[in-house]
């Protein structure tokens, strides 16, 4: 493929800042492992996050929708490697249509319903069932069932305040599906976890594992690759 020999492969380290809100994007970044999160910052308001990509996916789309500054803060929400490629170069290779932009299209769709019901659950559902719902989504798209989450970070991932990640995390603790302790989680049985989860897990999920592996880049983890297929999970 021609983009091949322009693609970087770079670390990705828990709490990097990949782009900032309202700065340019310069590249697009395709997670082999590990996680991006978008975190919507409003004012004096404290962060929250709106979507999140693993492999299945990548960061950097707005780029392909004519917009050239991204709207949201994106960082690494789970440790990894990417590659990642110009955006010059990332922009000729959509322009010229075909199985890439085919791939990005869809990835946009599929982004779309994620953020679209993240922000439905985080005004319907108990602190419980989201913090569930979170883990789960991010357990998909990491090697191991220990999460490196402090709760100043869960705060902002669900948009509530510390205390309120405190006691959702003991409630599911005392469920037996994790075990939560000074900056990090333990998911300790997945199928308790699924079952505090609130009906949006299984949806999103849904919308990923529908669609088979693009050819876009066969050599990465490309839009879009079942989140499944990000990593061999191990069930609780």
């Amino acid at each position: 493929m021609r983009i091949l020999p322009q693609l970087e492969q770079v670390p990705l380290t828990f709490g990097q800042t990949i782009y900032n809100a309202k700065a340019e994007i310069d590249y697009v970044y395709f997670p082999e492992a590990g996680v991006l999160s978008m975190v919507g910052i409003t004012g004096a308001d404290k962060p929250i996050e709106v979507g999140i990509v693993g492999c299945e996916g990548f960061a950097g789309l707005p780029l392909f929708l004519g917009v050239r500054r991204s709207a949201n803060m994106v960082i690494v929400q789970a440790d990894g490697m990417a590659r990642r490629l110009n955006a010059k170069h990332a922009l000729a290779e959509f322009a010229r249509g075909g199985s890439f932009r085919n791939a990005v299209l869809l990835f946009a769709h599929i982004l779309f319903l994620q953020v679209s019901h993240t922000t439905s659950c985080n005004r319907h559902h108990e602190v419980e069932e989201r913090l569930s719902r979170w883990l789960l989504m991010i357990r998909d798209r990491v090697t191991d069932d220990t999460l490196v989450l402090t709760q100043e970070f869960l705060s902002w991932m669900l948009g509530v305040r510390n205390q309120a990640v405190s006691r959702a995390a003991m409630t599911v603790q005392r469920g037996g599906a994790i075990k939560y302790s000074r900056g990090t989680v333990t998911i300790l049985d997945r199928t308790k976890l699924e079952d505090r989860a609130c009906a949006c897990y299984r949806t999103m999920k849904s919308h990923t594992n529908g669609h088979g592996r693009s050819s876009i880049l066969k050599k990465l983890p490309s839009p879009v690759m079942p989140v499944d297929a990000c990593v061999q999970t191990k069930r609780g």
